[in-house]
Formats: C-alpha cells, structure tokens, sequence
C-alpha cells in the first residue's frame, strides 16, 4: 500500500510540470483588463530598467561577455545600444528591471517581472529572424501573453511551495527559471514535448540559495539573480528547441529528484487553476521598500509630521505587522549596504519618520551614515499581529498589513496608523495610476526627452495599437540612439 501511495505521490508532482506545459501550450486568451494590466507592468519594468541605467554599479554587468562580439539578428536591450545574443539580453535586460528593487511584485513575493527580460530577449530575437527568412514578426500581443503566463506560472509556484522558507533556503528566481523556460520555449515554437523538456531541465538546473539576501551574504547579487533566472529558463528553452531532451522525473526521482534533495520528500505543489490572478493582483513598487514593509513606510511617513514635533521625547516606535516581515526584512545590527538596508523594516521606518519620504538615495552610503537612523532604529520593535498574518496568507483577502505608533517617555502615544494594503496594490489602482505614469517620466529623463517619453507612453497606452505592433519595432522605439 506504501508503495501504491509513493507511485500516487510522485504522478502527482509530475503533474505540476504537465500543468504548466498545458498552460502554455493551451494558452487561454486574456481578458482585455488582464492584457490591459500586463501593459501597467511593461510600462513599469521599462521605468525601472532605464533608471537603473544611471547606477554605475551595473555597468559591469551588461553587454556582450566577449567585447566586439556582434550578433546577427541579436536581441536588443532597452535603453541602449547592445544587439546581444538572446541569453545574454536576457540577463541584461532583467538585471536592469530588477537593479533597484523597485519592480512590479505579488500577494505571494517575488518578483514576477524578473521574467520580462527573458520574454522581450526571445520575442525579439525570433521576430529578426523570421522576418529575415520573409515573414512577419511576432508582436506586443504575443509579449503580453507571455507575461500573463509567466506571471502565474511564476506565483502559483510560489503561492503553494515557498521554496525560500529557512528550512528550505533557496531564493525565491526559481520560480522565475521555471516560468522563462515554458513561455519563451512557446514563444520560440516550441511544441508540448520541446516545453517540457525545457521545463524539466530547468528543475534539474542549479538552484540559487536565498543566503545573498541576508547580511553578512546581502550584496549586489540580490540585484542580478533574477536576470540570471531568466536567462538559465531561456537556455533551457533554446536547448530544447535544438533537441536536449527532457527529463522523465526531475522532481519525484528517489534520492536525487528535486524532492528528496530540497523537500526532504515534500512534493513539489501547484496552486491551481492556472487562471490570471496574479496578473490581475499584481503590486506595483510606488516606494523603494521590500513588499512586506511597504504599508509601514506609508503609515511612517504619515507620521513625520508628528515625529518632528515629539522627536526630543520618542522612547518607542511600535511597528505590528506579519509573519513574512518578521521573517524576511526584521534586521539588527549594522547595515553594511544598500542590499541590507532595502530590506530592513527598522531603517526604513527610521528614515521615513525623519525625512517625511523614502527615496532611491536613502539607502547609500551617505545618506545612512546619519546617526540619527541607528539611533532611532534602536527605538524600533517589530512585534506580530496573528490576524495580520493569516489575512496576509490569505489569498482571498492578500494583505499587506503594517501599523506604527509612537510612543513618548511621559506615555503619550501618536496616532496609531494602520495600512492594509499598499498603494500599488489591485484594490489601490486608481491612486496608483498617476504615480506610475510619473514614475515612468522621472526613472526615464535622463536618456530621453519629453517628446520621446510622451511618444513612447502613448505607445503603451493606446491598447488596440500596442497589441498589433510588431515586436521589432517596439524594441527599436525603446532602445535606438538615446534623445535627450
């Protein structure tokens, strides 16, 4: 009887690989709000991806890894002038949307958009190549679908396994791996058998461990893991399509499937159906802060005012919020960079009470090098709310919840400032609307000009237009000699 049920349980993980390649293959037609909403994020990633371009930290980092090498056909990268092979602009341009941790995230976590760059890489690339053979391009309807599938692969993934667990370790691009192998093996022509394999490849592929998000490991490598997620899915697709074939149980294989060696046995779950709800419930990044701690900068800077008039006399800052915070970004000790600050609930909630904002700068070496932060933050505690946690695992609530109060040494208490949900969330979209069209305007003046900027919106905007535009021109428009 064991043994029937082991058999029952590995069909069943197996399953989750049949799940994705029938989503993908069997690709449903996005409702026009959904399409509509995968416009948002494209707008978003391309925002965040040339902002990033003003950090000469990532310079390093971009371009072909041989210098002069030319690539016929080659897939472009926004906001420059790189025609790289596919893999390689794949990691570029998903270095750049993901750089300065101010792209698009879920209900769940992650970064779903860390997928854009390996779908933009594919479809551009084989848009090039088949209109050099005679035919026409793939267009913008093709690269939204693509997100939308890449989305909820990406997020029912992560909704029903939360492989960055501590008892887990690894970081959470996996999902993103998975996810760029099934959409740009699709987007490349790849049948039912070539996804799989690209897929199958994939969970077989090197995982990354979630220890360079955490001091003492936290370092820029937060910033390039999902451009290297997105680029490892995309070989594995291109492997595929050049005949690598997959494997038959990379997940229930005794001893050395992806189970026994990360799970210990714990099969690996989808959250199914595979619809488009985490396309429609995406978040929006509308503050420099980790997901889980947004809500408490918000109710933070809201508080300012009341700050400043008591700053003399705060003995305590009272941060309630949710489990996932007091895990992921609840931090003491010394911050020694960006990548540790961005995700330390007690820094930001400092910077916000004293500054009224929280902005890119805040996190530099100058900017923390105020010693009012650490004396505040020391005056910080996190403690957790249980209904602030089950309505945050709770996808049919999703929350985000945060409240600060502050505290005086006579007892005198601030308003106690509770946010449920951050402004770029779903039930938030109509606020976020117009920071998001700013955020575009300001992450993007420093390559181009108004009339650029006002062109290349309207593009993105005037829904009809966009999806019937062919990919190669897109890319062109965002990525020819920069207007300033």
């Amino acid at each position: 009887m064991a043994e029937l049920q082991s058999a029952a349980e590995m069909k069943a993980s197996e399953d989750v690989i049949a799940a994705i390649v029938d989503r993908v293959v069997n690709r449903l037609e996005p409702a026009p709000e959904t399409l509509h909403t995968a416009s948002l994020c494209l707008i978003d990633a391309l925002a965040c991806a040339l902002g990033s371009l003003q950090d000469t930290q990532i310079q390093h980092l971009l371009g072909p890894y041989c210098p002069g090498t030319v690539v016929p056909n080659g897939a472009r990268v926004p906001g420059t002038s790189f025609v790289l092979d596919p893999i390689k602009a794949a990691f570029d341009t998903s270095v750049l949307i993901r750089w300065l941790d101010i792209s698009d995230t879920s209900p769940v976590g992650g970064h779903p958009s860390d997928n854009i760059g390996a779908i933009l890489a594919a479809g551009d690339y084989v848009s090039r190549i088949r209109m050099s053979e005679g035919h026409q391009a793939l267009t913008v309807r093709d690269i939204l679908r693509a997100m939308v599938d890449a989305y909820e692969i990406h997020c029912s993934l992560a909704a029903a396994n939360r492989f960055d667990r501590p008892d887990i370790g690894l970081d959470h691009v996996i999902y993103v791996k998975i996810a760029s192998a099934a959409v740009t093996c699709r987007l490349m022509g790849g049948d039912a058998q070539q996804i799989k394999a690209a897929v199958s490849n994939a969970w077989l592929d090197g995982q990354g461990l979630n220890a360079y998000r955490h001091v003492p490991n936290a370092g820029a490598r937060k910033g390039w893991a999902g451009g290297n997620a997105a680029s490892r899915g995309l070989l594995m697709a291109w492997l595929a399509m050049r005949g690598e074939k997959g494997a038959p149980q990379p997940l229930s294989a005794p001893v050395w499937g992806f189970n026994d060696v990360f799970l210990n046995g714990d099969a690996v779950k989808m959250a199914t159906p595979l619809g488009t709800f985490f396309m429609d419930n995406v978040i929006f990044k509308l503050v420099p802060a980790q997901r889980n701690c947004s809500t408490a900068i918000e109710a933070a800077i809201r508080l300012h005012a009341w700050y400043s008039e008591h700053k003399d006399q705060v003995a305590r800052v009272r941060i309630v919020t949710h489990d996932e915070a007091i895990r992921r970004v609840t931090k003491t000790g010394p911050l020694p960079n960006r990548e540790a600050r961005d995700h330390c609930i007690q820094y930001m909630v400092a910077v916000a009470l004293l500054r009224g904002r929280l902005e890119l700068q805040d996190y530099t070496d100058e900017a923390a090098s105020d010693p009012a932060i650490d004396q505040l933050r020391e005056r910080i505690t996190v403690e957790e709310s249980p209904d602030y946690t089950a309505d945050h695992h709770d996808l049919t609530k999703r929350s985000c919840a945060n409240s600060v109060e502050i505290i005086t040494h006579g007892g005198q208490a601030s308003p106690r400032i509770e946010i449920l949900y951050p402004i770029g969330d779903a039930l938030r979209r109509s606020e976020a609307a117009p920071m998001l069209r700013e955020k575009f305007f300001s992450m993007t003046a420093h390559l181009w000009n108004r009339q650029r900027q006002d062109r290349i919106l309207g593009l993105l905007a005037d829904m009809p237009r966009l999806l019937e535009t062919p990919v190669t021109d897109f890319m062109s428009e965002i990525s020819e000699a920069q207007e300033r």
